[in-house]
């Protein structure tokens, strides 16, 4: 095969070769004996390029369990992958590693029958040296990877590894990320790779940063690995955005056979760009390395320029500017329908733009790191990064977190230089002292100068976690917790709202009838899912002015930890488990872009005679609404920040048109029409930025549409289509969200009117042609070519593909900000007992003092407590919202004990006991009438400063009229 095509540059010289390792492997899901040995026959096994998953078949194909339970019915497994190649004799000089960005989940490596190492992280990026086992000059060299996702049925007894397991992360194991092979001079820069290597490769920091100069620090940790001194010329050059030189320094030294050292300089850069989360701006690091005008070796590293602050009373600042922080969290994963975790870069990209568009300017890695390639999408999109190692969600110990501590250090050497990392997360539950200090020893012996802050999320569960984080990480958005810390929000909103499901005005499908809605915890379609992303939103975060912002739970639906039991999957997402717009997703556009944004939540397709309330999501300050161009109503008070409402509109075919203006000033429209019968099918192709590739590898999107005669998309189109496909390609097909068994089929159910569907190339390039079809619609074909790649004796130089991004490119600042509270700490729930208190319900808890007759039980209901047991006249109580009674989270509700108390609990009987209450509390015998109600009484007691965590109502069903529980606490007398 020819080389056609180049998507990116191999390197600024040519003394070091980044091979692409991914394409033309050999695979077996199977555990053959000796799989390792240079002479086993693998000639029956199959061959697949990296990034590959063996659950790609698998998933999204059942539905949730619910109950907070992911996806279980997976593969797990051992299985083997090896790969043959070969290197040309003027190699047999250099130095070869091999660099895995990570596998899942524990990967056994070998090199021509030698074993090289392990690595369990399933995330954290690992290499080896392998130049010794090497053969050269056209002789075969095979590389095997032995890959096992096996783990425990309950993540909580998942020892060592607590984070592999599909409450946390769908369990698509494999080497499903990319693979490299790195030539080098002996002389050379390391790489990052510490695990196995012990190498840490370049450090690059800015100090002294204003609009006028900077000075960027740049080490390079190098070694000489040739049986002769060498004297060394180190060059670090700094390369602005246009490619042109803006700095360069140089340090010679004699560098002795063996010896690693690491060379220094100070580099000034006259009136830098700044990063910025509007104007992304970058420069990248040269590092080389000469022997006399020889150069031996180069690396490159990313640079961005910038100053921030969190401030606990004002928010996030970045370069003196403010800015509020909106995003979300991210599974790593980030699985995809008939895909799973295994994506190219540029399809991981295509995600990120996604989130590019809809505002974002922040992500949290929710709970392990993310890819290297997402981590530079970072850098480029503007994203401040929240990042973490590796964890599930507890404070561990023994193997479990010998593991856990490698690889937070792993991931901060691989990492630290990536300008859109702000903070560093230790974990994604509270640690020992201990720990504590051994994650900050870490960060202030490998990321010495980044000045990033580090927390973990439920920080709040352990008093320990006070004198060592420097942000609060949350966990809910209602309150702080720590009133002396920053604060940034982790995981709000994990309501779940499917794509094809409008609103209860709209013709069912599959959702309000399903069999299984009376076991939702969310009962919602798409048009109140939207609407509740403005309202948690502003309520937990827009509107307080001290809250720096927060990550929206999650971006992408998947099929991890669901609480609705008609779907597929977990329906948190703006996106679709293939990335197609929820009205969600218009929503937070319409609060986040800067630039003026309207947008009327659902379609305009209704029967004749509906009279509903029409939500419209803008950042302007008044909208107007018309239906065939007659003013139906003006709205000029926003509900939460960005929500107008208009009550009693009555359906008239047509045309509905809103309008959004700033200071009467008219800025933005939007029109939505009635869309005409379904006649036909349309289809429309996605590929890569650089094309569709034959390695083996890459994928191709193709959406189809039902439409009307006009071509415009029908919002009820909801036709089965069925398919065929011929040429060189890999059918992986799509989803349906409602129904199992959809995945990989070539048929599959438009919803709301489209659907997307996936193919994967092959080695060999050629034309694909899909054919669509279905009863009573027009047909509809389209021809994809996929482009040949030169592999070479198992090798490629041409890297991942990614898009190009103009790194001058400023957004405007936002053009309205609705008006926000100034900090108050006195509005701060306060209590003597329930101290650092928490609520991680879909409702809002608060704390009140001295409870008696009439007092409210709960949040959102009317009901008071009555007649009570004397004892607990006076004491401090809790008001929850009992419409959480059917939410189950682990640590639901979490406090700290302010005094020796006593706890006591009011529990519904017509609802199962919850662990916690049968394991830690004891019956007083005693019961209180709740509206009606019968609740069992029920106590402990608890020591000051002893961590108290309660989960849900009942990690099962509950009856539909049951209540939550209640919460008193008494200071026990001495």
């Amino acid at each position: 095969m020819s080389l056609v095509l180049h998507s990116s540059i191999v390197n600024a010289q040519e003394s070091r070769v980044k091979y692409n390792f991914n394409p033309d492997w050999k695979f077996t899901k199977a555990n053959p004996t000796d799989a390792q040995m240079v002479n086993y026959d693998d000639s029956s096994w199959s061959t697949i390029s990296t990034p590959h998953t063996f659950n790609d078949t698998d998933t999204f194909d059942d539905l949730s369990i619910g109950k907070h339970i992911g996806e279980k019915n997976q593969f797990r497994g051992t299985v083997w992958y090896r790969k043959h190649f070969k290197l040309p004799k003027s190699d047999a000089d250099k130095k070869v590693y091999i660099e895995f960005e990570s596998v899942r989940q524990i990967a056994d490596v070998y090199i021509n029958g030698s074993y090289l190492g392990t690595n369990k992280t399933g995330f954290i990026p690992f290499g080896y040296d392998i130049s010794k086992h090497l053969k050269f000059n056209g002789e075969e060299n095979i590389i095997a990877v032995k890959v096992n996702n096996d783990r425990g049925e309950h993540f909580r007894e998942n020892f060592p590894l607590v984070w592999h397991h599909e409450h946390w992360h769908p369990n698509h194991g494999g080497i499903y990320r990319n693979v490299f092979l790195h030539i080098m001079n002996p002389v050379h820069i390391t790489l990052p790779l510490y695990d196995n290597l012990k190498t840490v490769g370049t450090y690059v920091h800015a100090e002294n940063i204003s609009k006028k100069k900077a000075d960027v620090h740049i080490s390079a940790e190098t070694v000489n690995q040739s049986k002769e001194n060498k004297k060394i010329t180190f060059e670090a050059k700094i390369i602005d955005a246009d490619g042109k030189e803006v700095s360069c320094e140089r340090e010679t030294a004699v560098l002795k056979a063996g010896e690693t050292a690491t060379f220094s300089t100070k580099n000034k850069v006259k009136n830098p760009n700044l990063w910025y989360t509007r104007k992304p701006y970058m420069y990248k690091v040269v590092t080389t390395l000469k022997e006399g005008s020889k150069e031996l070796d180069s690396y490159t590293t990313p640079l961005g320029i910038r100053t921030f602050k969190f401030d606990k009373d004002s928010g996030f600042h970045n370069n003196g500017e403010h800015a509020k922080l909106h995003g979300w969290g991210q599974k790593p994963t980030a699985g995809w329908a008939g895909l799973g975790a295994a994506q190219p870069d540029w399809l991981k990209e295509f995600t990120y733009r996604l989130m590019d568009e809809a505002g974002g300017n922040f992500i949290r890695w929710g709970h392990c790191a993310g890819s290297p390639a997402e981590i530079a999408m970072g850098d480029k999109y503007g994203f401040v990064t929240l990042m973490p190692g590796v964890s599930g969600e507890s404070q561990d110990e023994g193997e479990t977190w010998d593991i856990r501590i490698a690889a937070f250090r792993d991931m901060i050497v691989y990492y630290r230089n990536h300008p859109s990392i702000f903070i560093w997360e230790g974990g994604n539950w509270a640690e020992t002292s201990a720990h504590y200090e051994e994650i900050l020893e870490i960060i202030n012996t490998y990321d010495p100068q980044g000045k990033r802050l580090m927390g973990n999320r439920r920080a709040d569960v352990k008093e320990d976690s006070e004198q060592y984080i420097s942000i609060e990480i949350g966990t809910e958005g209602w309150q702080r917790e720590y009133a002396h810390l920053p604060l940034i929000e982790s995981e709000y909103l994990r309501d779940e709202g499917a794509r094809r499901v409008w609103d209860k005005h709209t013709p069912d499908d599959n959702f309000w009838t399903h069999p299984n809605i009376s076991k939702n915890v969310y009962k919602i379609g798409s048009e109140i899912f939207a609407v509740r992303q403005v309202e948690d939103w502003w309520d937990k975060m827009g509107k307080k002015s001290y809250h720096s912002g927060g990550a929206n739970w999650v971006f992408s639906d998947g099929t991890h930890g669901g609480r609705n039991p008609t779907e597929v999957t977990r329906a948190s997402g703006e996106v679709d488990a293939v990335r197609l717009k929820k009205e969600a997703f218009y929503a937070t556009k319409a609060m986040w872009r800067p630039e003026a944004q309207i947008h009327a939540i659902g379609h305009w397709n209704y029967e004749k005679g509906t009279q509903k309330t029409m939500y419209v999501v803008s950042n302007c300050t008044k909208v107007k609404l018309y239906i065939n161009n007659k003013l139906v109503g003006t709205d000029e008070k926003a509900d939460n920040g960005y929500l107008f409402k208009f009550p009693k509109v009555n359906f008239e075919a047509g045309e509905l048109k809103v309008e959004g203006y700033l200071n009467d000033k008219l800025l933005v429209s939007q029109t939505k029409k009635t869309v005409g019968e379904p006649v036909a099918i349309k289809l429309t192709s996605k590929v890569g930025p650089k094309g569709w590739l034959a390695n083996g590898a890459d994928i191709a999107l193709v959406d189809f549409e039902i439409v009307d005669k006009d071509g415009n998309r029908h919002p009820l189109g909801r036709n089965t289509v069925d398919f065929t496909i011929t040429g060189p390609a890999i059918w992986r097909g799509g989803y349906n969200s409602g129904k199992p068994n959809t995945t990989n089929n070539l048929f599959l159910d438009a919803e709301a009117g489209i659907n997307r569907v996936a193919i994967r190339s092959m080695l060999k390039a050629g034309e694909v042609t899909i054919t669509a079809t279905t009863k009573g619609l027009q047909p509809a074909a389209i021809t994809i070519n996929s482009k040949a790649v030169d592999i070479e004796n198992g090798l490629s130089k041409l890297l991942p593909q990614e898009y190009v991004v103009n790194s001058k490119n400023e957004e405007p600042l936002p053009i309205y900000n609705p008006k926000t509270e100034p900090y108050n700490p006195a509005r701060v729930n306060k209590s003597d007992l329930f101290v650092k208190f928490s609520y991680t319900g879909n409702g809002k808890a608060v704390l009140r003092k001295n409870v008696h007759w009439g007092k409210k039980a709960y949040t959102d209901m009317e009901h008071n407590y009555t007649v009570i047991p004397r004892y607990l006249v006076g004491s401090e109580y809790i008001r929850v919202p009992n419409s959480d009674g059917k939410y189950w989270a682990r640590d639901q509700l979490q406090f700290i004990a302010g005094a020796d108390m006593i706890i006591y609990v009011g529990h519904d009987d017509t609802v199962e006991r919850p662990v916690f209450l049968i394991k830690d509390y004891t019956d007083t015998g005693d019961d209180v009438n709740l509206g009606g109600v019968k609740m069992s009484l029920f106590k402990r007691i608890a020591k000051k400063g002893e961590s108290i965590i309660m989960a849900g109502n009942s990690d099962g069903d509950v009856p539909e009229d049951s209540r939550m529980y209640f919460v008193i606490g008494k200071k026990l007398k001495k």
